[in-house]
């Protein structure tokens, strides 16, 4: 698997590698012209020796002739004992029967060390090597130009650290003020960030006026329902109509619940709960009369589950009301066992991979079954929350929805 490495690092390897291919490139072309200087040196104290052979005679001035060459003296003795002994000899001149000559590099420079009967004395030469110069000139420059180009474009990438902080606080629900960017790229993504945040918040917030108000709407003429069913002598159309504005009731606040908890109002408490219990607030929210006839359990374990019982109870609700809408004979199985619970129904296999049906406002197109197809969307995502694992499978003509809330993942029962 190829790793991914952040913007910052890759600039780093990127400086670091420049940086070291100038230095190598500065370092090769010094060498190189440090060895041409040498070569056209030793051409140079040739033609000085060669010539100074050609004119020497008993009144010739050795030191005088050197100094008009650019050559100079080295008095110190200590200096000279020094670079004869440490200097690289570059050519050694013996063929004449009144001076030898040697030529000598020493840290850079070029000495001519000369030996004659009555004359013994070592010159250095004082031409520079202007090429040389520059190529150090230039690589100082460009060595400055590489570092301040890397600590200028990592303050130029610090703002983006800053933005991702505040893009990850808005993303929990915090309010920010996108401000103190400047007119670059970087300001530029900053503010249409911000138009972009905005206008999310104002949508949230009109949906959840929208919502609350038609909740609250409702709960008005519910009430009054309620009231008037009570009056009626009727028990047996008293009871249908207690039932069903107590099921418009419970419809609402588990609307209401899911809305607080998708639109991050709503902390998730997690509680040690046995499954029976869970199952048991699940019957309640469907308010069905024959659950027991048309719903087989078979309690393996009753398994303790970390779950919100404000919440999960709806999850396993939508499954088992899903289970029943799509049940080829109405009916529905729940098998609960130490790390998982299954629930199955008989039914004509899916036309569409179950990702499909895990997003919002999607289910089977041939069933003519009433409802926005939103049950599987929740109990998908609230699952997430949980930090459990929901599956789905189909065995032997029933479809299978298996959610594995253990530390072990087991893919059977």
């Amino acid at each position: 698997m190829i790793k991914k490495y952040s913007i910052h690092t890759k600039l780093i390897v990127l400086f670091v590698i420049t940086f070291l291919l100038v230095c190598i490139l500065f370092i090769i072309l010094l060498k190189i012209e440090e060895n041409a200087y040498a070569e056209e040196g030793i051409l140079r104290q040739k033609s000085l020796v060669k010539n100074l052979l050609s004119s020497y005679n008993s009144n010739f001035n050795i030191d005088a002739y050197f100094n008009n060459n650019s050559f100079s003296s080295v008095k110190n003795p200590d200096l000279r004992l020094t670079i004869k002994k440490n200097a690289e000899s570059l050519f050694h001149d013996n063929s004449s029967k009144l001076c030898q000559f040697s030529s000598l590099k020493y840290q850079n420079n070029l000495y001519l060390d000369l030996q004659c009967e009555n004359f013994k004395n070592l010159y250095k030469e004082n031409m520079n090597d202007r090429i040389y110069n520059l190529l150090l000139v230039g690589f100082f420059f460009f060595s400055f130009l590489v570092v301040f180009m890397y600590f200028s474009v990592l303050k130029s990438l610090e703002p983006l650290k800053k933005l991702r902080k505040q893009v990850a606080e808005a993303a929990n629900g915090k309010k920010l003020e996108f401000i103190d960017y400047q007119e670059d790229e970087i300001g530029k993504i900053a503010f249409e960030f911000k138009k972009a945040f905005i206008r999310n918040q104002e949508l949230i917030e009109s949906r959840q006026l929208f919502l609350r108000t038609i909740m609250h709407e409702l709960k008005t003429p519910i009430g009054k329902g309620r009231i008037i069913a009570e009056m009626i002598k009727e028990y047996k159309q008293k009871e249908r109509l207690i039932d069903i504005f107590s099921r418009m009731d419970s419809l609402i606040n588990e609307f209401a619940k899911i809305e607080n908890l998708f639109s991050k109002n709503y902390n998730l408490h997690f509680k040690p709960t046995h499954f029976s219990t869970i199952l048991e607030e699940a019957k309640n929210y469907l308010m069905r009369d024959d659950f027991n006839k048309i719903v087989r359990i078979h309690l393996n374990k009753d398994s303790l589950i970390n779950a919100d019982m404000e919440i999960f109870p709806l999850i396993l609700k939508n499954l088992i009301d899903n289970a029943l809408k799509y049940s080829s004979d109405g009916t529905c199985e729940i098998y609960c066992c130490e790390e998982s619970f299954v629930i199955k129904n008989l039914g004509q296999a899916l036309s569409e991979p179950i990702e499909y049906y895990f997003e919002a406002f999607t289910r089977e197109k041939y069933q003519q079954v009433k409802g926005m197809g939103l049950g599987l969307y929740i109990v998908f995502e609230v699952c997430k929350l949980h930090n459990f694992e929901i599956t789905y499978y189909y065995e032997k003509g029933k479809h299978c929805f298996k959610v594995l809330f253990g530390e072990k993942k087991n893919n059977g029962l």
